[in-house]
């Protein structure tokens, strides 16, 4: 009878063994994270869209067009409108002008070009809104097209945020 209960000890003692073991090497449930309803994973944008077009020094901190794109990123952020950017030389802002047109975005802010680029683009593009933002005095709102703005590096953010927000509204 003792040799009965001795195995029956070893068993259940081999049993625990294993279970502990087995417990203890286990993978923990796996965590998996789902959102809640109404939350996406991935950013939704509006079918709408600006685009930067900057001098060579691109969107570096402290540079027009750093500080323009900043307004930029913060409007998308609020407005859902989806923002980008391109870094240009002052011969290729013709080109690269059209090449954001081409894009379809409807609001071009220019930080890399001149006045007359800017106005010659605007006039040819009347269903695309042009802003040149500049730290130096240029022509007067006379010389522009009406879908096109010359405004200060100072004022550059707050007339950024209107007209990309302004997106928002449309699409």
């Amino acid at each position: 009878m003792k040799q009965g209960w001795s195995a029956a000890v070893v068993a259940v003692v081999a049993a625990v063994a294993v279970s502990i073991t087995a417990w203890v090497f286990s993978p923990g449930p796996a965590t998996v994270t789902v959102p809640r309803a109404g939350q996406s994973q991935a950013r939704q944008y509006l079918d709408a869209s600006a685009c930067l077009l900057t001098g060579p020094s691109g969107v570096s901190t402290g540079t027009p067009g750093g500080q323009a794109w900043r307004a930029m990123q913060s409007a998308s952020s609020a407005s859902h409108v989806m923002v980008s950017y391109l870094p240009g030389t002052t011969a290729d802002v013709p080109a690269l002008l059209n090449t954001l047109v081409q894009r379809k975005c409807s609001v071009i802010v220019v930080t890399g070009g001149s006045s007359s680029q800017v106005t010659s683009a605007a006039r040819a593009n009347p269903g695309h809104r042009f802003i040149l933002v500049t730290t130096i005095a240029a022509a007067g709102p006379a010389a522009l097209p009406s879908n096109a703005v010359i405004v200060s590096a100072a004022d550059a953010a707050g007339r950024i945020n209107q007209e990309v927000t302004a997106l928002a509204g449309a699409s």
